[in-house]
């Protein structure tokens, strides 16, 4: 069977054509990704964009139905703009809802950040996103309704999510190195965005962690599903336990629940 040791659910943008080919890379053995998806719309204005990230909440409920029913460890909504946009608070909230009402443990990409950074014990972050300015500002207000300071940002000002997916590793590359600032952690935003192939690269260039959303939503899915083993890529991240305030928050509400 697929999935000896551990099989993970993610939920991703109708539009994401980089989370599902990026986790498969990086998988550990006997270890399985499955995958559904919550249509987004592709958009003309800036104007328009939170709107169509924050709409995709619609569809999360009946997403992790039918990831749960096929008795994953995991679950991971694999947005990082949808679901910072609405808040920290309201982030926490959908989770906890979510991992209650299905009995398995819902975790989202931005809440994933926040537990890598704890793990990293960062504190000042530069952060760099592929997002037009409206929503590369509520990735900075989320991470500073997190606890952490944004000392430096790089936004590349990229309206379509089908562009953002075009892009190749070596641009998340140069939009982390152009940065010039003293921070505990360098974070590149967005699940649409080829990183994993970089951040080895980044993190020996810059001398500081480095960590990415798809990195922080694979390594939170794997250590709630049990897999404690070094990570691939080799960066620091892979090698920190998820940190007990982390697994607690997404994991308390599934006691006594139940699902096929």
């Amino acid at each position: 069977m697929y999935g000896r040791r551990a099989r993970l659910g993610v939920i991703v943008p109708s539009t994401n054509t980089t989370v599902e080919p990026e986790f498969a890379a990086y998988l550990p053995r006997d270890v399985a990704v499955f995958a559904t998806r919550v249509l987004v719309a592709e958009v003309a204005t800036e104007a328009e964009k939170a709107a169509s990230l924050l709409a995709m909440h619609d569809g999360m409920d009946r997403a992790v139905t039918e990831l749960a029913s096929a008795g994953v460890d995991a679950i991971a909504y694999a947005c990082t703009s949808g679901s910072f946009l609405a808040g920290r608070d309201s982030d926490q909230v959908m989770c906890a809802e979510l991992t209650r009402r299905h009995g398995v443990p819902i975790v989202t990409t931005s809440s994933a950040l926040v537990a890598a950074l704890h793990a990293l014990s960062a504190s000042a972050l530069a952060v760099v996103t592929p997002y037009v300015t409206p929503v590369a500002d509520g990735a900075a207000a989320y991470l500073t309704e997190a606890g952490f300071r944004v000392a430096a940002r790089n936004d590349l000002h990229i309206l379509s999510n089908l562009d953002k997916g075009r892009l190749e590793p070596a641009a998340s590359y140069r939009a982390a190195t152009d940065l010039d600032t003293a921070a505990d952690a360098v974070v590149v935003s967005c699940t649409n965005w080829r990183t994993l192939d970089s951040l080895a690269a980044i993190e020996a260039e810059t001398g500081t962690p480095a960590i990415s959303s798809n990195l922080a939503t694979l390594w939170a899915l794997l250590r709630l599903a049990g897999i404690d083993d070094r990570l691939s890529p080799d960066v620091a991240l892979m090698s920190r336990p998820l940190p007990a305030s982390a697994r607690a928050e997404w994991t308390t509400t599934t006691q006594g629940a139940h699902h096929g």
